[in-house]
């Protein structure tokens, strides 16, 4: 009869045990997890007209190179996306040692030992019975080489369990990965249109200070001259002071808000990034698509439905436990005295088995596997709901703020256009006598508060625009880039 060699044998089971893969996994629909919504409206709540197809590229819809080379510098040095990568590194490594359980486990065993045995003094009976003294020296050398092999078959899928969670796993880290780098990008942006408003809030500042400082030397030589009296230039250096604050505040806070926008792009917060005070045009508002679409369109919903689908292959694992368990081992080597005869067919052995464990008690292991498992599987997919609702939310209270935005930004531009009208008209009436320093002064703080809360809003409708792209997962830039690629080390060509 012949006897097929272990080694063939093995590299026939690898192969076989290599070419499983699970169909759709960490892609599609999870019926548990979509089970816990609630019925999702057809069309968005707080915008009748928000339908149409979500589209990606945001940063370059404002149309601002600066903004554009930050974000980008962003995704390169940010620290966090750096540790988003690693996980995703991880979780496939990850998914690659739980991948290693269906295939066999081969490891190499050389020994090697060399004995001398000595005895004295034997004694050996003669013819006139007296002891002879004799003594025997025994020297013994050998070598032993095997490659020992063991191999778990399948038989349930538990293994295959393991390994699926793992690639579900894999598939949320990668989803992770994404939603971080439009988290990024979208913190950039909105870091990037607070300095501006700094900015513009510190040029307001400083154009306070400087009229009230011409205003005080004026009525100065006013009161000089007998026209005005002292209690108008209190007023006034006391108007001044106040200014001076604020400046000085509006200054902190650009510093401060740069300081910000430098740490998401990777530089050192030394305040020292030149803010404009012109914000980038307002784009068109982007469609918002539907509800029912912005499960499979945001990263993080992903990434939440996919850690559900991990838990089920982790639950059919638990429950799988308690089935038996059939393994395969086996030997294959060589022994020989000597070294270079090893290698001689005349000195082989082989050894093939198998064997069958069922559990029978393990003082309540496997059962609170199976609760374990399934109190993750229930939080896993309370963890999704509560995902999907606040991503719904943030939609729908986007698209009311822009609403909300427009109105706003149109009143303030009326505000400010009536307010400085009033002040010209109050400045004209003070120089002919008919109105109060006091008066021109409060029409003139009602004017810079009307420009301050105008370049506000400015800001966060434009800030808005970002939230509602960031909200309906349309992606920064388009195509998004994939994960780094795990390096060649850390490969399928290791053990």
């Amino acid at each position: 009869m012949r006897i097929v060699p272990l080694t063939a044998m093995l590299l026939g089971l690898m192969l076989v045990s290599g070419c499983s893969h699970p169909d759709r996994v960490g892609d599609g629909p999870v019926a548990p997890a979509r089970a816990a919504l609630p019925p999702l409206p057809e069309r968005w709540r707080a915008v009748a007209d928000a339908a149409g197809p979500v589209a990606d590229g945001w940063v370059a819809a404002f149309g601002d190179p600066r903004l554009a080379a930050l974000v980008a510098e962003a995704q390169e040095k940010n620290s966090d996306l750096q540790a988003a990568a690693a996980q995703v590194q991880r979780a496939a490594a990850l998914a690659r040692q739980a991948r290693s359980g269906l295939r066999p486990a081969v490891q190499a065993v050389g020994l090697g030992s060399r004995s001398h045995i000595e005895i004295d003094d034997i004694e050996i009976g003669g013819q006139a019975g007296l002891p002879v003294p004799s003594s025997i020296e025994y020297d013994s050398t050998s070598f032993l080489g095997l490659a020992q092999a063991s191999w778990e078959i399948d038989l349930w899928g538990r293994i295959s369990d393991g390994w699926y969670a793992a690639l579900e796993n894999e598939a949320a880290a990668r989803a992770d990965y994404f939603a971080a780098r439009q988290s990024i990008a979208a913190g950039v942006a909105r870091a990037y249109l607070v300095s501006i408003e700094a900015s513009r809030q510190v040029g307001l500042a400083e154009e306070a200070v400087d009229t009230l400082e011409h205003l005080h030397r004026l009525v100065g030589l006013q009161v000089r001259e007998g026209v005005a009296m002292d209690g108008d230039l209190a007023l006034i250096r006391a108007n001044l002071e106040q200014a001076r604050e604020a400046l000085a505040r509006a200054q902190g806070a650009r510093r401060e808000a740069i300081r910000a926008l430098e740490l998401l792009v990777g530089r050192y917060p030394a305040a020292e990034f030149a803010s404009g005070i012109d914000l980038p045009p307002m784009p068109t508002p982007p469609p918002a698509g539907l509800p029912s679409t912005l499960l499979e369109r945001r990263p993080d919903l992903v990434a939440a439905e996919r850690r559900v689908a991990a838990a089920l292959h982790a639950e059919d694992q638990a429950s799988k436990a308690r089935l038996p368990r059939l393994s395969l081992t086996g030997l294959a080597g060589a022994v020989s005295d000597a070294l270079e005869n090893i290698f001689d067919p005349t000195a082989t052995l082989f050894s093939i088995g198998g064997n069958v464990a069922a559990p029978i008690y393990q003082g309540g292991a496997l059962a609170a596997g199976e609760n374990i498992a399934d109190a993750e599987l229930r939080a896993a997919i309370a963890q999704y709901a509560g995902a999907a609702l606040a991503a719904f939310e943030e939609v729908e209270t986007a698209l009311d703020s822009g609403v909300v935005l427009r109105r706003r930004r149109d009143a303030a531009v009326i505000r400010v256009r009536e307010i400085e009208e009033a002040l010209r008209i109050e400045d004209l009436r003070y120089r002919v006598g008919e109105s109060s320093l006091l008066d021109v002064l409060q029409i003139r703080q009602q004017a810079i508060t009307a420009r301050s809360d105008l370049a506000t809003i400015e800001r966060m409708e434009r800030e808005q625009f970002v939230t509602l792209n960031l909200a309906l997962g349309g992606s920064w830039n388009a195509p998004e880039a994939d994960p780094p690629e795990i390096s060649e080390k850390d490969g399928d060509a290791n053990p």
